[in-house]
Order: C-alpha cells, then sequence, then structure tokens
C-alpha cells in the first residue's frame, strides 16, 4: 500500500489581493460604462443634434422628449442648439429642455417652436409648444414667417439665431 501526500507545491495557488482587488475595480469600470451606454442609447435627448425636430408633450414641469420626422404632424419644435453644460444659457426666446440622468450625460436643448406661418396660435397653453386655434378665441396670436425683423413693424418679432427664424406676431385679423 502506497501513500502519497501532496507537497506545497502542487496546491492551487491563491490570487494575490492585489489582482483580486484589480479585478472587482475593472468589473466596476465595466458596469459603470454599461450603466452610462444605456441611459445614453436610451436617451432621445442625449442623442439629438442641432436641426433635428422634436416633440416635446406634457407639461413644463413633466415633459416628455422625443426626436422626430421634421414632416410628422407632432413635430412642434426645432432643435436650435444642443449645449455642453446644463448651467449654460440658450438666450433670449429660446424655450428650453434639460435632461437630468442619472448615470450618463444631462441634456440642455435650445427649442425653436415650429409655428403655422397665416395660423392663429395659443401662447397661453398649459401644455408644451404653441398649438394652432381658431383666430376668433380670446388668446389667439396671429403667426407670419418673416425674413428681417424690420418687416414686422405692426406686431412683435419673435427672432433665433439657430436656426434662422423669425416670426412676426400680431392680433388676429378680422375675416
Amino acid at each position: 500500500m502506497t501513500i502519497e501526500q501532496s507537497t506545497p507545491s502542487d496546491a492551487p495557488k491563491k490570487p494575490s489581493v492585489l489582482r483580486r482587488v484589480l479585478g472587482f475595480v475593472v468589473a466596476l469600470v465595466v458596469a459603470g460604462a454599461v450603466a452610462y451606454g444605456i441611459n445614453y442609447f436610451g436617451s432621445d435627448a442625449a442623442q439629438t443634434k442641432a436641426g433635428d425636430c422634436a416633440s416635446l408633450t406634457g407639461t413644463s414641469s413633466d415633459a416628455d422628449f422625443k426626436t422626430v420626422d421634421c414632416g410628422a404632424p407632432e413635430a412642434n419644435y426645432t432643435v436650435g442648439k444642443v449645449l455642453s453644460s446644463t448651467g449654460e444659457s440658450c438666450g433670449e426666446n429660446y424655450d428650453q429642455y434639460t435632461e437630468t440622468a442619472r448615470r450618463g450625460p444631462d441634456s440642455k436643448l435650445c427649442l425653436v417652436p415650429r409655428l403655422e406661418s397665416g395660423k392663429c396660435h395659443d401662447f397661453d397653453s398649459t401644455g408644451m409648444g404653441y398649438p394652432v386655434i381658431e383666430c376668433t378665441a380670446s388668446n389667439a396670436v396671429m403667426v407670419k414667417t418673416v425674413a428681417s425683423e424690420a418687416e414686422c413693424a405692426d406686431g412683435k418679432a419673435l427672432a433665433y439665431t439657430e436656426p434662422k427664424t423669425i416670426y412676426c406676431l400680431t392680433a388676429p385679423t378680422e375675416s
């Protein structure tokens, strides 16, 4: 009968503490990158570029942003600027949409409303955008797209630099 004893050189080696810590750190970095990617690619606002069209619904305190085709009936805004920081300012007249992500990038978009020239819009609406309404409504504002602010002598010019857009807002005319 033979008895074999294992020697210390035959025992499996345990990974060093440094190797285990390094493995844990790498796993955390990979998990963080995956979470960031999911938030980034799951957010329309984070992927939006200037010139894209958007549908913004809901209210100013609970807005729902979605990038849409510019020909879509629900397209009520054009993205004028995409800011690199939520602390930056869009400038005068722009509507703003800010999305703060738990993980991933925050987004701040400067929005130009898509108004229909020759129609009346509701600028007192509690919802997002400025819906078309009957010109006989008490809160109706007539919109005309013009090439320069000088063409808006009888109303208020609403001008945007990006994309260059100028609306002339006036009281509805009697038909």
